[in-house]
């Protein structure tokens, strides 16, 4: 709400408010399903709504490196 709140003002400034700084630093809404399960089973699938944040995109993706690289060493050690 926050970032909402200050994107609002910056488009109000006209010619001097900086949009491009809040813009990016805004979440994207991620659309996903999980299914529910109640005592009798599966009862479908419910969606809800994530955002993810530009930060915590590098970081997940610094972790998929990280994890393909200790891969890529453990497969090279077992080779030897």
């Amino acid at each position: 709400m926050l970032l909402e709140w200050w994107l609002n003002m910056e488009s109000s400034f006209g010619e001097l408010g900086d949009i491009s700084l809040v813009q990016a630093k805004l979440p994207k809404k991620l659309k996903k399903r999980r299914q529910m399960v109640y005592e009798d089973g599966p009862a479908g699938y419910e969606e809800y709504i994530n955002y993810m944040f530009p930060e915590e995109a590098q970081t997940t993706n610094l972790k998929i490196l990280e994890a393909a690289y200790k891969w890529k060493k453990q497969k090279i050690s077992d080779e030897d």
